[in-house]
């Protein structure tokens, strides 16, 4: 019995652990094979946020429930809210693309000849209370462009990449999610190396 627990956990982790894979909307994996830099650019101004209207009416509930404990928390809250972008989930993306491969992104790479911009288009972030926990989940765009031209050399969708630490000590919002954020970069970059 004991032996098939583990062996159970053992293939739900290693199946955690699996690259995510996209589905392509344009272009071609070809196209982009060569590319060893890109400015990055991350947009969320499509996101929605799992059981709600829009990002904004999760926003106002946040606030709210925090404000219900402490007044003034919602302000610090909503600052913190936006804040882990680029604190959190964007440096891990950069971290986990730059150390997988001779190509390189950065959101200050204004020389390079083409754009890859992450659109990020669903965001759950999950929660950990000791005992049980649910991974962060993010949907999100990628698409790849030369530097001034809108059409996209490839442009694919990835859904349902899973953010969690692999000990269970993300307590934080944030470091869930910058682990969703890291995936979904070494997801691009084996879908890059596998078809392109």
């Amino acid at each position: 019995m004991k032996n098939s627990v583990l062996a159970a956990l053992s293939i739900l982790f290693t199946l955690s652990m699996v690259a995510q894979k996209g589905d392509l909307l344009k272009g071609d994996w070809k196209a982009v094979s060569s590319i060893q830099k890109f400015d990055l650019e991350f947009d969320y101004s499509n996101l929605e946020v799992p059981d709600f209207d829009t990002e904004e009416d999760y926003i106002k509930q946040k606030m709210k429930e925090k404000d219900e404990d402490n007044p003034g928390d919602g302000v610090i809250w909503k600052k913190k809210y936006f804040d882990d972008r680029e604190d959190h989930f964007e440096p891990k993306f950069v971290e986990s693309f730059n150390k997988r491969g001779d190509a390189q992104a950065g959101k200050d790479f204004d020389d390079a000849a083409y754009v890859l911009k992450v659109d990020v288009t669903m965001l759950s972030h999950g929660w950990n209370v000791g005992v049980m926990r649910k991974a962060a989940r993010l949907d999100a765009i990628l698409s790849v462009y030369k530097r001034g031209d809108e059409t996209p050399l490839l442009q694919v969708k990835y859904e349902n990449v899973k953010g969690a630490d692999a000990l269970g000590y993300d307590f934080a919002i944030h470091s869930r999610v910058a682990e969703g954020f890291a995936k979904l970069a070494k997801s691009f970059l084996a879908d890059v190396k596998k078809k392109g």
